[in-house]
């Protein structure tokens, strides 16, 4: 038996319950009203039957119209919501929800119509974000698939029956270790979204001279070939040494993670500057470029890490997570990170470290 009709049935059985136990003290009421009032005995017996068959006619309507169903649309409402209907029932039984009086169960109402629009939110949210899984893994598909075909080409070159001369080979071997090297970090990246999730990233700080570092790290990116193309000059505010605690490891990986993503999303000959200074009581690390620029939307979604503004295959060093991961890196060391960028007037990155 559904909800509706047990309720229905309750109400029924009390109210007849209520009803009989009003009829048999009507009568003796009936009865005493009577002896006083020295009313005829068929005036008593016709007057009370109409009087009490008029009054529960009354209370009835007024039950009905205030208690059940109003009830009966709230465990409706509910239904629904328990098969993902986010919305308020518009009719019960054929009678319009304008026509009910909710009464004492107004702040009910009022609560179960907030819950809905958060579900509603809710689901709206859970469909945007699985359709945007769904294309993120279609393209970290494609951008496993694309060097491995690089790789099963030039291996299957190597293998055949030509004789190919030593720089060719040489050639071959490099462009096979890039397209490996490439998958490898996407696999490391994967891992590392796994190991955000499960909390198990450790961080190791240590004290050092940030100036020096962030010419090791320069250093190192521009052994890249794609650097080549892109003038990267690294800012000093001041003169004196920045000390600064942080970890070596996961700094390194978010600044060629912000490196990176200035070089793969901009022209060739867009600058990218790396800027160090001491501000009050923190230490900020910018990352400026004079490229192509962002609008809001993108800007809002660049730490997502199933964003993909870009196929992600024009480097070893680009995955389609790095800007989430890089994010991730800074604020496990304590840092928060702003971007501002405007359409074509460049981007900025900007890392504080609160100073410890």
């Amino acid at each position: 038996m559904k909800l509706e009709k047990k309720i229905s049935l309750a109400l029924i059985i009390v109210f007849l319950t209520f009803g009989a136990l009003f009829f048999i003290t009507g009568f003796s009421i009936f009865r005493l009203l009577n002896s006083i009032l020295v009313l005829d005995k068929l005036v008593t017996y016709v007057l009370f039957p109409l009087l009490f068959i008029g009054g529960f006619m009354l209370i009835g309507f007024i039950i009905n119209r205030r208690i059940r169903k109003p009830l009966t649309f709230f465990i409706r409402w509910i239904d629904q919501l328990s098969l993902g209907i986010f919305k308020m029932p518009d009719t019960i039984n054929k009678h319009s929800i304008k026509d009910m009086e909710f009464g004492p169960f107004l702040e009910l109402k009022i609560k179960l119509d907030g819950l809905t629009n958060q579900l509603k939110k809710a689901e709206e949210e859970r469909k945007e974000l699985e359709e945007t899984r769904r294309k993120w893994t279609a393209g970290v598909t494609h951008d496993l698939k694309t060097p491995l075909s690089y790789v099963k080409g030039y291996a299957a070159m190597l293998r055949s029956e030509h004789k190919w001369n030593e720089e060719e080979i040489k050639e071959f071997a490099n462009i096979i270790e890039e397209k490996s090297l490439y998958m490898e970090q996407l696999i490391d990246d994967l891992s590392v979204i796994y190991e955000f999730e499960k909390m198990q990233i450790p961080v190791n700080l240590q004290t050092a001279n940030l100036v020096e570092f962030v010419k090791d790290v320069l250093e190192d990116f521009q052994k890249y070939p794609m650097s080549n193309d892109y003038p990267i000059h690294l800012d000093i505010k001041q003169k004196d040494d920045i000390l600064l605690s942080f970890d070596p490891i996961l700094l390194k990986r978010a600044l060629e993670n912000f490196m990176m993503n200035a070089i793969s999303h901009n022209p060739i000959g867009t600058i990218v500057t790396i800027t160090l200074e001491k501000v009050k009581n923190s230490t900020v690390i910018e990352v400026n470029d004079n490229g192509i620029g962002m609008d809001n939307k993108m800007v809002e979604q660049l730490f997502n890490q199933y964003y993909r503004g870009t196929t992600t295959d024009k480097s070893p060093l680009g995955s389609g997570l790095g800007m989430s991961i890089a994010k991730q890196f800074i604020e496990k060391q304590g840092g928060k990170i702003k971007v501002e960028s405007e359409p074509g007037k460049g981007t900025k990155i900007k890392i504080k470290f609160p100073e410890q």
